[in-house]
């Protein structure tokens, strides 16, 4: 039997997630450090009188939409990057 020589690398990044409260509604900002840069996303969740007052609710969706906010940003550094080193238009799916 043959072993492989690959060597496995793992890496770890650092995501910020911080959540306040403005009047009826709850702001979470996703922050990630990479490459020399600050990305930032923001998400926003809010509250409907007729619901139920279960705060936990309000920071989940806040923060889940800070974190593809934050993934959106990341994609559209990527395809800028791409595109500055082949020069051809760039299309990223996710």
């Amino acid at each position: 039997m043959q072993h492989s020589d690959s060597t496995s690398h793992t890496k770890n990044w650092t995501v910020e997630v911080t959540i306040d409260e403005h009047r009826q509604r709850t702001r979470a900002r996703a922050g990630l450090r990479w490459r020399g840069k600050r990305l930032t996303g923001l998400g926003i969740a809010r509250v409907n009188p007729s619901d139920p007052n279960i705060p936990e609710i309000g920071d989940e969706l806040a923060v889940a939409r800070a974190l593809s906010n934050l993934a959106d940003e990341l994609f559209a550094a990527k395809a800028s990057d791409i595109h500055a080193s082949t020069h051809e238009p760039v299309v990223l799916v996710h």
